[in-house]
């Protein structure tokens, strides 16, 4: 469905725009704060401290203290509906999980005030929902692991239908966030209810070994008739922790069965804009299946701009009403580390896993080497990430303490 915006795009294009992104806090908001300020844009960014690592960027223009959209949506959502009222913002780009769906939820509202490059609130919803994405897949032959559905089937019908050890993950979260292996039936059945008190509604999955660590995953961008205009495929070579975790190194490869593949998915349940698609190749047929799909960009884009794929730029053109162009090629062999939890893969990583590992673990510099965080020229987030972090980790003792206590 094509999307409306506030203006027509070749008018806005014309003069410098204001460019609201509300949810800067975070990585994947570095590259795009950079190169709209280097097109010419004026960027406002909305984070929830100040060492958040957008707020940190020299290349906004404007910083934000708003609610953090995890611990207090209410406030969130005033102080985006207040801003985007007041000020009426060119574009406003949403690029979290939270800020993402919060902005699908409220986009007719928005939409009378600034442009936007979302879906629509049940388009994010069916992406975000991993048990609707598996049986979308099922039912049109995309290749995922074998799924089982507790809202349509019983405990024990899984357990005689699923072969273990088995996958239980939440039908929606983030990275690894509740996501177990149950080796047998008997271990399923004795935590299956503390796990569903503890994350809500989940699906069982076949477990596919992690075949030395081969997964993928697909940036895709597509435009307002729900058209793939863009597609970076991305092998993620290293995770923390190393058994599968978050990806501590990616690097750009040629993988067009994996394309077509995402933009069979995506194509399929009517997506618009940025998303990534999950993948795992699995060692019995040597086929990559489909994980999940994340309705926004990842933490890692800024791999997609070093290769050339600006995602500013066409999140731009689509929140615009322009044409969004086709971009068939992109540099292969970047690489894009996330140096802090690369070094604590290394710490735990074996000698043999150091010594076979891809791209060479030491080479730190060179032209297509980058990091997540860290640029010469905007050194600031670094210690923005670094200092969240810590924070982040801080709050999650003093949890645990708690519990402690009230136990």
């Amino acid at each position: 469905m094509p999307v409306t915006t506030a203006a027509s795009g070749p008018a806005r294009r014309a003069r410098r725009l204001e460019v609201l992104m509300i949810d800067a806090g975070s990585r994947q908001s570095l590259p795009f704060i950079k190169a709209l300020r280097l097109a010419g844009h004026r960027v406002v960014v909305a984070c929830p401290s100040r060492v958040s690592m957008g707020f940190l960027c020299r290349y906004a223009e404007r910083r934000l203290l708003w609610p953090a959209a995890d611990s207090d949506r209410d406030g969130y959502v005033r102080a985006m509906l207040d801003y985007v009222r007041r000020r009426r913002p060119d574009v406003t780009l949403a690029l979290e999980d939270d800020g993402a769906e919060i902005a699908s939820l409220h986009k007719p509202e928005l939409l009378r005030y600034t442009a936007l490059a979302l879906p629509d609130h049940d388009v994010f919803l069916r992406a975000a929902d991993k048990a609707r994405t598996m049986a979308f897949c099922m039912d049109h032959g995309l290749p995922c692991p074998r799924t089982f559905f507790p809202q349509r089937q019983g405990l024990e019908e899984i357990i005689a239908a699923c072969p273990f050890p088995a996958i239980v993950k939440p039908r929606r979260g983030i990275g690894a966030v509740g996501v177990h292996r149950i080796d047998t039936p008997d271990e399923l059945r004795r935590h299956w209810d503390k796990l569903c008190s503890r994350y809500g509604d989940l699906i069982v999955q076949e477990y596919i070994p992690l075949a030395g660590g081969t997964q993928f995953q697909a940036e895709a961008f597509l435009d307002a008739d729900s058209r793939m205009k863009a597609c970076l495929v991305i092998a993620k070579p290293r995770f923390f922790p190393i058994t599968g975790g978050t990806s501590t190194a990616n690097v750009t490869i040629d993988r067009p069965g994996i394309q077509q593949t995402a933009r069979r998915l995506l194509e399929g349940i009517g997506w618009i804009g940025a998303a990534d698609v999950d993948f795992i190749l699995d060692p019995r047929d040597n086929v990559p299946k489909i994980l999940e799909i994340n309705p926004r960009v990842t933490a890692g884009i800024k791999i997609a701009f070093m290769a050339g794929i600006d995602f500013a730029d066409l999140s731009m053109r689509l929140a615009l009403g322009e044409p969004v162009p086709e971009i068939a090629s992109y540099r292969l062999g970047v690489e894009l580390r996330n140096l802090c939890l690369d070094i604590l893969w290394y710490i735990f990583a074996d000698k043999h896993m150091r010594r076979n590992t891809w791209p060479p673990y030491f080479r730190f510099f060179g032209r297509d080497v980058h990091y997540q965080t860290f640029s010469a020229d905007d050194p600031l987030p670094l210690a923005g990430f670094i200092l969240t972090r810590l924070a982040k980790f801080a709050s999650k003792e003093k949890r645990r303490e708690k519990l402690a206590r009230d136990l």
